[in-house]
């Protein structure tokens, strides 16, 4: 069974809960990515066997930091894109066709499921939201950009089944849906060994600080050392190097277990850090984005389940952080997702489609 995976480069937030879902497939599911995500990635995500094509076939959004949009470079970036997709289509179906797909698989490119719908071959998207409802927003100040919106819309209206991870947007423009709970990585506590390693007293609060690979240069982070009973952990270094702060290596602990390790993760709001946080039990404290139409979304979701809670961005670039992390540490949230239920669902349903694409082509020779 060979299944073909494109994979949006938009941070790393995709390719996390891409991975989590590779994890659950069979043995002799066969998984090729399309993605311009490094393959050292998915090498230290990935249990099952793998190749990587090196390819991009959408922007995303780009960004200046963790929260802002420049709205326009990334329209005019996607429409360049798009028309370079307009020249490559019959090369991307023949390499499709030459690689034995059985199933294309998108989070969240519209261009894979029209090159699923020249080849014969069925698509699946998994998605929370889509690039039509980010862009969607943005055409009130950008109307030259209408048209190549209604062209991804109908490029997302050519799959076959839509896996709607939940909390998502609405996306009425999918034919077939199917619910599908939180994806993403569960962890396990290594607090004990993180605190050894990096010489941290035991007694000492643990934040994880998420910034994502775009970065927040300017929030005030040398005002860390305030928080004398914490200590803060991350992946990304941070502006000043607070004593306080301690960079992990993936080596030492894999980001899981880190989100698992400790009292409160400290972030710009996503879908990756919002489903570690359910799947650990673990809460949030959170900035408001604006210009990205998934945020509201998951700010209900967070909020309604007393998930977290959220400091306005003046308080959050500042370190206004005292009120905010009291109250992180009186939230208990249900570890609701005892396993990645989510994540195996997904697995299951695209090899049910590979399967069944496998067994027609078998009854028409």
């Amino acid at each position: 069974m060979n299944i073909l995976y494109y994979v949006t480069s938009h941070g790393f937030g995709h390719a996390v809960r891409t991975a989590a879902i590779c994890n659950c497939f069979n043995p002799g599911v066969n998984v090729t990515f399309r993605t311009a995500v490094p393959e050292h990635f998915f090498k230290e995500e990935l249990t099952v066997p793998f190749k990587v094509l090196p390819a991009e076939f959408d922007c995303g959004c780009i960004q200046s930091d963790g929260v802002t949009v420049d709205i326009e470079k990334t329209l005019t970036t996607y429409a360049q894109i798009a028309a370079r997709n307009d020249k490559r289509v019959q090369d991307e179906v023949a390499l499709c066709k030459e690689l034995g797909a059985d199933c294309i698989v998108s989070d969240i490119t519209p261009f894979a499921f029209q090159v699923a719908h020249l080849a014969g071959i069925p698509s699946v998207a998994v998605a929370n939201f889509t690039w039509y409802d980010i862009y969607s927003h943005y055409t009130e100040n950008y109307p030259w950009f209408i048209p190549e919106l209604n062209r991804m819309k109908q490029q997302y209206g050519m799959t076959n089944a839509l896996l709607s991870l939940e909390p998502s947007i609405e996306m009425e423009y999918f034919g077939s849906k199917q619910t599908i709970p939180v994806v993403g990585r569960k962890g396990v506590c290594r607090r004990e060994e993180i605190c050894k390693l990096y010489g941290i007293k035991q007694e000492k609060h643990l934040g994880l600080i998420y910034t994502g690979n775009f970065g927040l240069d300017t929030v005030l982070w040398h005002k860390l050392e305030l928080f004398s009973d914490w200590e803060f952990l991350g992946v990304y270094p941070l502006k000043g190097n607070p004593a306080n702060f301690h960079l992990i290596r993936k080596a030492d602990c894999a980001y899981q277990n880190l989100s698992a390790s400790v009292d409160v993760i400290i972030c710009k709001l996503g879908y990756g850090v919002l489903s570690e946080s359910f799947l650990n039990g673990v809460p949030l404290i959170f900035l408001p984005r604006s210009d990205f139409a998934e945020y509201p979304v998951l700010e209900k979701e967070v909020l309604a389940k007393k998930q977290g809670c959220k400091l306005e961005s003046e308080d959050f670039f500042t370190l206004k952080w005292h009120d905010a992390l009291k109250k992180a540490l009186l939230l208990k949230p249900n570890c609701t997702e005892i396993t990645n239920f989510g994540a195996q669902m997904c697995a299951a349903e695209i090899e049910k489609v590979a399967r069944k694409q496998i067994q027609n082509h078998s009854c028409s020779q």
